[in-house]
């Protein structure tokens, strides 16, 4: 893994530093990610000590594919976060990116991206994290974790969130088994527009 505590940024990565919406435009997705990421527009201030708590997430939520590249996606979150903050819709556009490099089978670049947006403590970033840490793809597979950041993106008002709880009780996995409180998780998404939800609930009732 390279250092991020010495951050050389290129004239590559500052022209990228210009507008993240070049990343999000040049490669959106279209279709199902998008209902992953409901946000309030909110700004973030700059956060000066991104790189350490970045660094600490990698310790944490180690990625599944060490990487040594140095990517200029990367460092340019990273400065961004580090001098100028960031609003809602920024983070939305990277997280779609994300989720789009994923789609693509980069899973190193997008493991990064997705842990720097984390260590900001982004409620949206954090639930991407949760469902990546449940798969074990990207990162080593962390249910636990997995299952405390659900729970603390469902307490924000995620109803998504509900419903990925509801698998943790349906199928007892970290948590003792108990359908009638799947059901309910799975209810309660269901009535908050989570169309998920209709099926999975139809289908344990």
């Amino acid at each position: 893994m390279g250092s991020f505590n010495t951050l050389y940024l290129s004239p590559k990565v500052n022209k990228t530093i210009i507008s993240l919406s070049y990343l999000y435009n040049k490669v959106r997705p279209k279709g199902k990610n998008d209902k992953l990421l409901q946000m309030n527009t909110n700004f973030t201030p700059a956060n000066p000590e991104i790189i350490q708590s970045f660094v600490n997430l990698q310790e944490f939520y180690p990625p599944t594919k060490e990487t040594d590249s140095n990517y200029a996606t990367v460092q340019a979150w990273i400065k961004i976060i580090r001098t100028q903050g960031f609003d809602d819709a920024m983070m939305e556009e990277m997280m779609v990116f994300c989720l789009n490099l994923i789609n693509k089978g980069k899973d190193e670049e997008a493991s990064l991206l997705l842990l720097v947006s984390c260590a900001t403590h982004n409620d949206s970033a954090c639930y991407i994290l949760a469902r990546e840490l449940f798969k074990g793809k990207l990162f080593t597979a962390n249910p636990t974790a997995s299952f405390g950041m659900f729970s603390h993106s469902a307490q924000n008002g995620n109803a998504e969130a509900l419903c990925d709880m509801a698998l943790f009780y349906k199928h007892g996995i970290t948590v003792s088994k108990n359908k009638k409180h799947a059901l309910k998780l799975y209810k309660q998404a269901m009535d908050a527009g989570v169309k998920r939800a209709k099926y999975h609930y139809e289908k344990l009732r």
